[in-house]
């Protein structure tokens, strides 16, 4: 006599058992999964990383801030942006050329005019496209798209850095973030008064937010440092010490409170959901 096939849970698949049948090892299984739900879930979660991310974060604020004040620099203080646009691209060369090999530098430095060259077509009409717009409205869109952009960068990385700061992969930065950033600097480049403000200040925006960061690590020490020094310093020349204290306060609280919050949460507030069948179903469907 032939011996019957043991049981299988796949579905579409006729066996010779009837359509009521239950397996013996059900229960078996199912005390399993209960003692198994009564122990505490095994979190491997790495503070140093999540300090690491919100640090990272951290930065990519900071990086942002220039847009705004690039732009202070130009509508309000009314200073001639030639002479910085004119430092940052030579900045912006001079690294591409030593990040880059001499056919990348070519093809980079050729993507660079093409930029250039659209932005300084662009700035007639970015210059009148919102006129008729009260600031205020202004200033508030400005603000959604800058809230947007650090979230579509903080969940897409433009680049991976090794232990030692240097660029281990140069990944494509997300179109979307790209985007945001052009809608943003577009939209305050309509309170600017001349086309070469405009164009100026659209330049240093890509330059500064999407080719920089894509040839430089930002968290490194001596950057990171720089860039504190110049946005706490705007800060408190444009909105007083205790703006600048407050945004001091703040920073504080997201690299070392907010870290430490998030991974108690992971640990000993967020559930971890086992799957029912996890034990005993087979993961990938087996067709006779």
């Amino acid at each position: 006599m032939k011996e019957k096939e043991p049981w299988k849970r796949l579905l579409w698949i006729r066996q010779d058992y009837p359509d009521n049948y239950t397996d013996p090892n059900f229960l078996l299984y199912a005390e399993k999964l209960k003692e198994k739900s009564k122990r505490p879930p095994d979190f491997d979660y790495d503070y140093s990383q999540i300090r690491a991310d919100f640090l990272e974060l951290y930065h990519m604020v900071l990086n942002t801030c220039f847009i705004y004040i690039t732009f202070t620099y130009i509508n309000y203080y009314e200073y001639n942006p030639i002479p910085v646009t004119c430092i940052v691209t030579f900045f912006v060369i001079l690294i591409s050329n030593h990040k880059s090999e001499e056919l990348a530098s070519l093809l980079n430095f050729k993507s660079s005019m093409i930029m250039a060259f659209t932005i300084l077509t662009l700035s007639p009409v970015l210059k009148s496209l919102s006129k008729t717009t009260a600031s205020d409205s202004i200033w508030t869109l400005s603000f959604c798209l800058n809230m947007f952009y650090i979230y579509s960068l903080s969940s897409s990385p433009s680049s991976v850095m090794d232990g030692r700061g240097e660029l281990i992969q140069n990944e494509k930065q997300s179109n979307l973030s790209t985007n945001i950033l052009l809608a943003n600097a577009a939209v305050l480049a309509s309170r600017l008064i001349s086309t070469t403000q405009v164009f100026c200040f659209l330049l240093i925006s890509v330059q500064v937010n999407i080719i920089i960061p894509n040839l430089l690590n930002i968290s490194n020490f001596k950057i990171s440092l720089l860039t504190n020094l110049i946005v706490y310093s705007s800060i408190t020349m444009r909105l007083g010490y205790k703006a600048a204290f407050i945004f001091l306060l703040i920073s504080l609280a997201s690299i070392i409170i907010l870290p430490r919050l998030f991974y108690y949460w992971q640990v000993h507030c967020k559930r971890k959901d086992y799957e029912v069948l996890s034990l005993w179903d087979t993961k990938v469907p087996i067709l006779n």
